[in-house]
C-alpha cells in the first residue's frame, strides 16, 4: 500500500517536493525549487484534491 500523505522529493533535483492550493479544487505538486530559486523545473499534474496531487506526483517518481 502507497503513503498518499508524504510527498517523494524532486526525481530532476532531489530537492524536497511542496504542495500547492490555488482556488478551492485545484492542487498540484512542485518542487521547491521551482519558485522560490527558478532552478528546478518539476511539477505534476493538477488535480481536484490533495490527496490526488500527492499520489500523481510520488507515482511518477
Amino acid at each position: 500500500m502507497s503513503d498518499t500523505t508524504s510527498l517523494k522529493p524532486c526525481n530532476k533535483c532531489g530537492a524536497p517536493a511542496e504542495v500547492v492550493k490555488a482556488g478551492s479544487r485545484r492542487f498540484w505538486v512542485q518542487c521547491t525549487r521551482y519558485a522560490g530559486q527558478g532552478t528546478c523545473s518539476a511539477i505534476g499534474a493538477q488535480a481536484d484534491n490533495k490527496k490526488d496531487a500527492i499520489a500523481g506526483w510520488n507515482k511518477t517518481r
